[in-house]
């Protein structure tokens, strides 16, 4: 074996290698932030898929529209035998005879244009349905995001509540070996400290079930490892009602697919009316007759005695009618929105104005100094207890405070249509 044999052969062993390495040692972790979680949404989600699919039947309707002429070159032909009784001649005889026609149907109403432009229309009206489904997307994917924030926040201070009970309930222990307190206060402590194990439990049952909507909504398989990145901001937006009203009215995808649902029924109305004027075929044929050819041409025009698109008519009106309601209805609802969005985030913004900067920070120096105070003998179990419960309950506060903020600006920002 040669050398640059042995070295090609290892290079392919080496690729099966790092091939095999991922699947034996499990999914490698995923660090997911809020804009790479949306972009994989968009990538990947099946909703949105199954959504963009319906560009296709659009698009095969624009085509249909846009064909040079709506209606096949119709080819006729027909073959007889026609018999000829000669009695000078005492024998009958058989003539074959038969002929061909082209014929080909026009539209003279002006149908062509009209159908194009509904075509085009219903095309640009899908197009926004998708951007309003991915708009929609993008803020169920941040809503899951910060509550999943939320909760990895109350997690982390579960754990350090643990930590505190841990201590708390060892501090009982040296207490009661020294006679300092009674034994119902140790059982007391123990107590708390199985009380708060359950309740970090809940929370990492909560994460996983939240985590389970991501992953669903990101098609990313059951064993894929997701490690959640991110802080709840509380930057204020430079947001007045007017300006997002104004913004709304030009951004809202949802409102431009009505609006162009409105234009679909206008054309709709206009192509319906021009086919009450009939169509006109024009054809030519040939014949062959005996001894004799025949050549000649054909006009045919329907006679709309009975049928003059009353029904169709009818029912364009109404969807015209619909559509326009429909546009009228979304323009109403959306100030209604943004207006309510609007109060909302004020209120979030109000209730996180309550804390300042430094809270987490004054929590957790003023658990530590409780801590300290027991174990020193200074206060009793049942205080240190009672203002622990009040120092946490105050920052659990202050995470729901701070996530409501989040999610009610994310809110703001989908219903003016903002990214």
């Amino acid at each position: 074996m040669t050398i640059s044999q042995f070295m090609r052969i290892f290079s392919i062993l080496q690729a099966i290698f790092l091939l095999l390495l991922p699947a034996a040692f499990g999914a490698e972790e995923i660090k997911l932030d809020l804009e790479t979680a949306v972009k994989l949404a968009l990538d990947k989600n099946l909703e949105l898929k199954a959504k963009r699919e319906e560009l296709g039947i659009a698009e095969g309707r624009s085509i249909r529209a846009n064909l040079f002429l709506q209606h096949n070159p119709e080819l006729e032909g027909d073959v007889s035998n026609r018999r000829l009784k000669k009695p000078e001649e005492g024998a009958n005889r058989n003539v074959p005879q038969g002929g061909v026609a082209l014929s080909q149907e026009f539209e003279i109403g002006g149908q062509p244009g009209y159908r194009r432009e509904a075509a085009e229309r219903n095309l640009e009206k899908v197009k926004f349905e998708v951007a309003d489904f991915e708009r929609t997307l993008r803020f169920r994917i941040a809503e899951v995001f910060f509550k999943l924030l939320n909760i990895q926040a109350k997690i982390k201070q579960a754990e350090q509540i643990v930590d505190l009970r841990i201590r708390l309930y060892e501090a009982s222990k040296t207490r009661l070996a020294l006679g300092d307190i009674p034994e119902v206060q140790l059982s007391i402590s123990e107590f708390e400290l199985n009380r708060v194990r359950s309740e970090l439990i809940g929370s990492q049952r909560e994460y996983e079930e939240m985590l389970s909507r991501l992953k669903t909504d990101l098609v990313v398989e059951n064993d894929g490892k997701i490690e959640i990145v991110g802080d709840l901001s509380r930057a204020p937006p430079p947001f007045s009602p007017d300006k997002l009203l104004k913004a709304a009215l030009e951004r809202r995808p949802d409102l431009a697919a009505f609006d162009r649902e409105r234009k679909v029924a206008e054309a709709e109305e206009l192509l319906t009316k021009a086919e009450r004027i009939p169509n006109v075929k024009f054809g030519a044929f040939f014949g062959r007759d005996d001894k004799d050819n025949i050549f000649g041409g054909r006009i045919s025009i329907p006679l709309p005695f009975f049928d003059r698109k009353q029904g169709e008519l009818r029912e364009v009106l109404a969807r015209k009618s619909i559509a326009n309601l429909n546009y009228l209805n979304r323009r109403q609802a959306l100030e209604k929105e943004i207006r309510a969005a609007y109060a909302r985030f004020k209120l979030a913004e109000r209730d996180l104005s309550l804390y300042h900067e430094g809270a987490t920070k004054r929590f957790d120096e003023s658990l530590d100094l409780y801590q300290r105070a027991y174990q020193e003998r200074a206060i009793d179990l049942a205080d240190a207890i009672v203002f622990q419960n009040q120092v946490i309950e105050a920052r659990l506060k202050f995470i729901d405070a701070l996530t409501n903020y989040n999610l009610s600006l994310a809110e703001l920002k989908f219903q003016a249509g903002i990214e």
